[in-house]
């Protein structure tokens, strides 16, 4: 699977069960396909950054009604490879809205 192919199937199931914007997305393939996602999500920013070299991707958090540019973003987990499930996604999503 690469970057492009993660994003079809994260905003596929973003789509039937919650509302988002997408705010940034790169996707360099001639660099190890490296990319990066970001979605406001419930009034906050959720950033999936993946490293394609050593196949890990990072999803990150800022807090509530931040602006993209100022956000603080924190770690909420990591992954080995392109896969975040259906249930992994939705308890990221109910989980951050208690990250204050």
């Amino acid at each position: 699977m690469n970057f492009e192919n993660f994003r079809a199937d994260l905003e596929s199931n973003l789509n039937s069960n919650a509302e988002f914007e997408l705010i940034e997305f790169h996707y360099l393939h001639y660099c190890f396909g490296n990319g990066v996602l970001a979605y406001r999500i419930k009034g906050r920013i959720h950033k999936f950054v993946y490293d394609g070299r050593d196949n890990i991707l990072t999803w990150l958090i800022s807090k509530e009604h931040q602006k993209y540019s100022d956000a603080k973003l924190t770690l909420y987990c990591k992954f080995s490879g392109l896969i975040i499930n259906e249930e992994e996604l939705l308890k990221g999503i109910k989980n951050s809205v208690s990250i204050k």
